[in-house]
């Protein structure tokens, strides 16, 4: 079957197949609507399977919807060599998506396209109103009546939040969209209000020009084994009874600990090799293997999970499809499944903790332990701690449920039953009886292991059992194939289990019908790393570990793997994401990398930073071996997180995880301003206002013109040859217009108008505060509440007319280099006739690379300071604010925009001005490398005491241009 006229096969509540094209006067997602009321899963095994070319839609509804909107992009090129873009489908209404060539992304240009976003949002694992240390609510109905509309921010704020995140140069989101969030209602029973919802924030997104992909994100299994993904009706399938988790430890849940404030860091994480998110993990991936007899509606219990976490995807999938613009333009791709476990498959003895087991923390029982408390029967279990050598064994502690199971009574499980209208078979597990005990893996009576091996063999055969090949490959395949049924094109980024290496991706299909499901084909590898020792102990130190390379082998232990120093730090994380990116090369091929998370904990040192007098230093430090580590292996990344509701005292609002870049609590603090030493930040006041000053005024020969700033067009900072020499007149008062200063000084090697470029997506904000310019302080304002700012907003090349070589940026010099080879006319863009002249698009953060009245704003001292800078000083008019040093070409800076512009072809738009600074020769290898100096200020330097003095004349003297 071709893509192109693909049709989907249906079967409906009486088993009836139909197949029929797409009604033009029915959209889908009013379709989809109609059938809510009456939607059910199908008992056939075959449709959960999903693994045909005709697969089973999301819904059986009786009248299926056909993309046939769907085409691919097969224009060759004049010169008949074959288009980069051929056979990578599209939708039809897509006006600018995203490509895969090789290990890396391109727009319809041809350029190379860096990701660079965050995970929005860690306030997307739990509904409104239902933070993890809040117990009112939280097991009430079952979790079915609950919503994540207003996930990850209430609509009405979605302006703020888009705005800053693009102001800060991000243009990639991994959305976060739970399971839960789908289908808490009950088998079957979809959100489609908070689908309606997600559009209208996708379509948000599009006006800012995001990018995103879906995230189905899981923690733990659920919320209610202490996580977040699943809903909660998955654990009464298996016949779990979460309200008896605490008492039996067959999970750590902050709704139910006795006090939430003082729940212990990080030990969620634990939560992975207990018994509940064991034991769904197990279902899930391998039910059909290890629990033969845990059959429901007629297919094991591995089937039904599958059946209905793929086809509530699809549900999302075909609401987004239905809608114009959304579909490639906005939502690239799917996520398989966050941080996937194995659950207990591949454990070799359940009487031991399994060696695979790196995280212990607390109390830490085995496998068996685990299955005898859950029973109700009381265990001494080992107690461990973190240490900055790695875990540390410090004692036993006893675990007595007294008798509290952690199984489902015979009642409760007729009652959950009935209410969501599932048929256990004859041969499933009695009611309060363990899963494990009934599949012989241990017996009741003598809380003995009776196979202690059951879970690293197939039970029948006996032969070793490959987590990899026989459970998570096919599960991804089948995910991939499920979702390409609607959106057609869909990006494929193939999460592993963290730390792991990936398995290896078979070769791709010859067969048109097979590859346009193939796992191989448009994915991407997309695994997680994190700064382990930091995370663990929320302190940055002065050493670390490799912890990759004693994982891998490399070391004996983790004292011989200890990285003492900053530049040795920065080696070690470096060498880590490289190894992880050469990993996946080697296993899933010659695709993109995209990190999907790595970040900081902003509650170091026990909230220190949040003192009055507190600052971010450590965490500085902490991103900026993070994204010094990122830069230099040229990965994409998507931070983790941006938190809308993060707070200083629950932090994400989650398991006491504080790793937003961004605090509401954090709002009164300026990021380009520093703190005194009574705690409260320097405000704009006390700055000299450059807003209440004549038409034009100078600082010395500065000269300034005041201007208002057009709503419409960003202004370009021009080159002036002309400087005016009059008394400063500084005002200390605050923004009272929209009126914008600027530094008459070259910002640019050209007068060249943008005419490639005005398709371009602007990086300027989109939101201002009555009476301010969308220039400055409407950066200032969106800068509030950023946290270690400085080190995460950073330049980079987003496009880049070629293949990038080298990019650093030392955020102790404000230097940013970078260097790329360009690409060949044949590489570029084969379907237009015109000549390609994209330039290379750079991102320069105001923050290093600021305006001039950016710059003077943070000057603080007297007018008899400046006064004195002003008569000793000169500018140099062909001098930018910043420096820029190209190797060839031309470029222009849209300070507004906070964009560099850079054109390397010899000849293109020929255009010429008045004030155009000649070209620079293309060097003879098409190597291009360019240099910006930035800015040393208030905005970007850690604790910097503001006043007169050196300090005054060393700010004053760089803004000037001393000579």
């Amino acid at each position: 079957m071709h893509p192109s006229h693909s049709s989907v096969t249906l079967t409906d509540e009486q088993g009836h197949q139909a197949q029929e094209q797409e009604h033009p006067q029915h959209p889908r997602q009013q379709l989809l609507r109609q059938q809510h009321q009456t939607q059910s899963l199908s008992t056939s095994a075959s449709d959960a399977s999903l693994n045909t070319a005709a697969t089973a839609t999301a819904t059986p509804i009786q009248r299926p919807f056909v993309n046939s909107a769907f085409r691919r992009n097969t224009d060759a090129a004049q010169d008949g060599s074959k288009s980069m873009f051929e056979s990578q489908g599209v939708h039809a209404t897509s006006t600018n998506p995203l490509h895969i060539h090789g290990p890396w992304f391109k727009d319809n240009t041809g350029r190379t396209v860096t990701l660079r976003g965050v995970n929005l949002s860690g306030a997307s694992k739990m509904p409104v109103g239902c933070p993890s240390h809040q117990l009112d609510g939280f097991l009430d109905t079952d979790g079915t009546e609950i919503s994540f509309v207003g996930r990850p921010f209430p609509l009405e704020d979605a302006d703020e939040h888009l705005a800053r995140l693009k102001h800060w140069g991000f243009n990639f989101l991994r959305f976060i969209v739970t399971w839960e969030s789908i289908e808490h209602a009950g088998p079957g029973k979809y959100d489609y209000d908070f689908f309606d919802y997600l559009i209208k924030v996708f379509h948000k997104c599009k006006t800012y020009g995001f990018k995103c992909f879906i995230d189905p994100h899981q923690d733990v299994w659920s919320r209610f084994s202490g996580g977040s993904g699943a809903p909660l009706w998955t654990l009464h399938l298996a016949g779990l009874d979460p309200s008896h988790f605490p008492k039996t430890n067959a999970a750590l849940v902050h709704n139910l600990y006795e006090n939430p404030e003082n729940f212990p860091k990080m030990v969620w994480a634990t939560n992975y090799n207990k018994l509940a998110a064991a034991t769904m993990f197990t279902l899930f991936f391998a039910g059909s293997t290890f629990a033969p007899d845990c059959v429901v509606d007629q297919m094991n219990i591995q089937d039904y999970l599958q059946t209905h976490y793929i086809k509530s995807y699809m549900a999302l999938a075909e609401h987004i499809t239905a809608q114009h613009g959304i579909e490639d333009d906005v939502v690239v791709g799917y996520d398989t499944l966050n941080e996937p476990s194995a659950g207990w498959v591949g454990v070799e003895d359940i009487t031991k903790i399994p060696h695979h087991q790196e995280l212990k923390k607390d109390a830490t029982p085995t496998p068996l332990q685990s299955m005898i408390l859950g029973q109700g029967t009381a265990q001494t279990v080992e107690f461990w701690i973190s240490t900055f050598f790695g875990p540390k064994r410090k004692g036993s502690v006893t675990i007595d449920p007294k008798g509290t199971s952690a199984w489902l009574t015979p009642a409760k499980r007729a009652e959950k039953d009935k209410k969501f209208g599932w048929t256990r078979s004859s041969s499933f597990p009695k009611a309060g009886e363990c899963i494990w005990a009934a599949h012989g893996v241990w017996d009741v009576p003598t809380k003995q292991a009776l196979d202690p091996e059951y879970f690293s063999k197939d039970p029948e055969t006996g032969e070793a059992y490959d987590f990899d090949h026989r459970s998570f490959l096919p599960f991804c395949r089948r995910f991939a194939q499920a979702v390409r049924t609607v959106h057609k094109a869909a990006v494929i980024f193939l999460e592993p289990p963290v730390n792991e290496i990936p398995p290896s991706l078979p070769p791709p299909h010859d067969d048109d019908d097979v590859a346009q499901f193939d796992i191989s084909s448009r994915v991407v590898y997309a695994p997680h790393w994190y700064d382990g020792l930091t995370l663990l102990n929320k302190k940055w130190n002065f050493f670390n570990i490799d912890y990759l390379g004693v994982k891998r082998g490399r070391y004996p232990n983790y004292a011989a793997a200890v990285k003492i120093g900053e530049k040795a730090i920065k080696e070690c994380f470096r060498n880590q994401l490289a190894s992880i990116k050469e990993e996946g090369q080697a296993a899933i091929g010659y695709h993109p990398t995209l990190i999907g998370e790595i970040g900081i904990p902003y509650d170091m040192n026990g909230g220190k930073s949040y003192k009055p007098n507190g600052n971010y230093k450590d965490q500085m430090k902490a991103m900026d071996a993070n994204m010094y580590a990122l830069e230099s292996n040229h990965l994409n990344f998507t931070l983790w997180n941006y938190c809308p509701d993060n707070s200083h005292k629950w932090g994400d609002q989650w398991n006491g995880e504080d790793l937003s870049l961004w605090s509401n609590n954090d709002r009164s603090r300026d990021p380009r301003r520093p703190v005194r030493k009574n705690g409260e930040a320097t405000k704009s006041s006390d700055a000299y206002s450059l807003h209440n000053v004549d038409s034009t005024a100078s600082f010395g020969n500065v000269s300034i013109s005041v201007q208002d700033s057009p709503t419409d067009t960003p202004n370009l900072i021009r080159r002036s040859s002309s400087s005016v020499s009059v008394s400063a007149q500084g005002q200390k008062s605050p923004p009272v217009n929209a009126r914008v200063a600027t530094l008459s000084s070259t910002s640019s090697s050209s007068s060249n108008s943008l005419k490639s470029a005005s398709s371009t997506s602007s990086s300027r904000p989109l939101i201002s505060r009555p009476g301010e310019s969308q220039g400055t302080a409407a950066g200032q304002y969106l800068d509030l509440g950023g946290r270690a700012l400085p080190a995460f907003c950073r330049p980079f090349a987003q496009k880049v007319a070629g293949t990038p070589l080298e990019l650093s940026f030392n955020l102790n010099t404000v230097t940013f280099k970078f260097s790329f080879k360009k690409a060949k006319m044949s590489e570029l863009d084969h379907r237009s006739s015109m000549k390609v002249c994209a330039p290379t698009e750079i991102y320069l953060p105001r923050i290093h690379f600021p305006s001039a009245e950016d710059y003077l704003l943070s000057v603080q001292g007297s007018s008899k300071a400046l006064t004195k800078v002003s008569s000793s000083s000169t500018l140099k008019p062909n001098d930018p604010v910043c420096p820029v040093t190209v190797s060839g070409g031309h470029w222009m800076w849209k300070e507004n925009e906070q964009i560099l512009y850079w054109w390397t072809n010899d000849e293109d738009e020929n255009e010429q001005g008045a004030d155009q600074k000649p070209r620079q020769p293309s060097p003879k290898d098409d190597v291009y490398e360019i240099t910006v100096v930035g800015k040393k200020w208030t905005g970007n330097t850690v604790n910097h005491r503001s006043g007169g003095g050196s300090n005054l004349w060393s700010t004053v003297s760089q803004c000037c241009r001393i000579s």
